[in-house]
């Protein structure tokens, strides 16, 4: 097998189930297995865990501070559910060190060549698989094994949870110099995270310009973004980056928009993807990403982006803008809205910031646009299309709502939990600030981690040969 680099996700539900079960209290060893779709991404592959399965205590005829063993029957289940899978899925042994100790140990060493063999042959497939230690403090190192049995440090474990975890990245040795105001603010090592993630931002127009201009200049190691439309004299109002050339010659948004940040001249690598988001190129490069931002206004379109972040465990961050205006200058209403979409948690349709009936009708008019008119004019489905007010000064204040967000998960600095602010409102009209805790209504919890199925998020338009 040829060895490519390996990441992990997990859900922050999982990782709670994982610290609950490894850390009993009793200062002793704990072990427990996860059952993992999988993502080949251009450059490494992704593990992303489904389901934790504890190994009970009492299955482990040993369990010392520093050493750990299990019945071999004990894991026989889930090795037979990963090989009956299609596609088969990938193991990865959890287990704690109480201690503290940050590597792995002599023991660790053995028992992991010991125990990799027997996967491989159970699930009788290329991998990767993989064993992840938890420390006290719920921070994780890993390694994958490859079918050679051979140990390979995981590039990165993300974990997408109220805080967003990120092991396993290597610091820059140093920081240019854009970046040294920002490291006065959030540290070496927050800043130095920034400039290894990849970060997906959908709908590149009045809020997305913003967001990926932000995320530019904070030092993001690559940006892919994803829009089909083009550069229109009537949104150069509103975009950053886009010039009335681009408008006349009806240039690509993703194009004109990647060229600017190529200009800016720091280090940010852009992918553009000018397709619809139900494109199977889309969700192909957006499933390699580590963090998501959707800034759309479509029902159809959020409820996707929610949906592959669960198939692919991301963190999703969802701008939102609601200005209503008569036309003649009277405003009724000005909100700037972030969203913290957490896989395994609750969904924007769960907390009804989408509309099941507004999303179904978009998908309608994008699928079938003749079955849609007839439908609509029958009055049988909802309508979906309406042209929104927009002004850039109400697009920036939303895109800066949710950078800060995306900031607060990484570097934590608020008086109180991130689990208090799922969502965040800001009625700039009445000057009032309106927050939601995260709750566990989790309807997509069933798509967690399902990864690179076909078709792909289960979804009948994405299918294609190979994918």
């Amino acid at each position: 097998m040829k060895n490519r680099p390996a990441h992990l996700r997990l859900a922050g539900v999982h990782a709670e189930e994982l610290h609950r079960h490894l850390f009993p209290g009793d200062g002793k060893e704990a072990v427990a297995f996860a059952l993992c779709g999988r993502h080949h991404a251009t450059e490494h592959d992704v593990l992303l865990v489904q389901e934790v399965l504890p190994v009970p205590y009492a299955d482990c005829p040993v369990r010392k501070a520093d050493q750990i063993t299990w019945r071999t029957e004990a894991i026989e289940p889930l090795l037979l559910r990963a090989s009956r899978a299609t596609p088969k899925l990938g193991v990865v042994k959890f287990h704690s060190h109480p201690t503290g100790y940050e590597d792995f140990s002599r023991t660790d060493d053995i028992s992991d060549r010991d125990l990799f063999p027997s996967i491989y042959g159970w699930v009788d497939d290329d991998g990767p698989h993989a064993s992840v230690v938890m420390l006290p403090d719920r921070r994780m190192f890993g390694r994958s094994i490859d079918s050679e049995n051979r140990f390979h440090r995981l590039q990165q474990i993300l974990v997408a949870d109220h805080d967003i975890g990120l092991f396993g990245t290597i610091a820059s040795a140093a920081l240019p110099a854009h970046a040294e105001r920002h490291a006065q603010v959030f540290g070496d090592s927050t800043t130095s995270r920034l400039r290894q993630l990849a970060i997906g931002v959908v709908g590149c127009s009045g809020t997305g310009s913003f967001v990926i201009e932000m995320l530019a200049r904070l030092g993001v190691r690559k940006l892919v973004l994803v829009d089909p439309d083009r550069v229109e004299y009537r949104n150069l109002n509103r975009i950053v980056g886009t010039t009335a050339a681009d408008a006349a010659t009806s240039r690509s948004k993703v194009e004109a928009i990647g060229e600017h940040v190529a200009r800016l001249g720091l280090d940010t690598r852009v992918e553009i993807v000018p397709r619809e988001l139900a494109s199977v190129e889309a969700v192909r490069a957006l499933a390699g990403c580590d963090v998501l931002f959707g800034c759309m206004d479509s029902h159809d379109g959020r409820r996707t982006l929610n949906r592959l972040a669960s198939f692919y465990v991301l963190p999703y961050f969802d701008c939102g803008v609601g200005l209503a205006a008569d036309g003649t200058g009277n405003i009724d209403d000005v909100t700037a809205a972030a969203h913290y979409v957490q896989p395994g948690r609750s969904t924007l349709l769960a907390r009804r910031v989408i509309s099941q009936k507004r999303a179904d009708a978009e998908a309608m008019a994008r699928r079938d646009p003749e079955q849609y008119r007839a439908l609509h004019a029958e009055k049988y489905i909802e309508g979906a299309e309406i042209d929104s007010p927009a002004v850039i000064s109400v697009n920036a204040l939303a895109a800066s709502l949710v950078v800060n967000e995306f900031l607060a998960r990484l570097h934590p600095f608020r008086q109180t939990a991130n689990a208090d602010y799922a969502s965040v409102r800001l009625k700039y009209d009445a000057m009032l600030l309106d927050v939601e805790q995260e709750t566990d209504a989790t309807p997509l919890r069933r798509a967690l981690g399902r990864g690179d199925v076909q078709p792909l998020l289960d979804l009948p338009e994405l299918s294609s040969v190979g994918a």
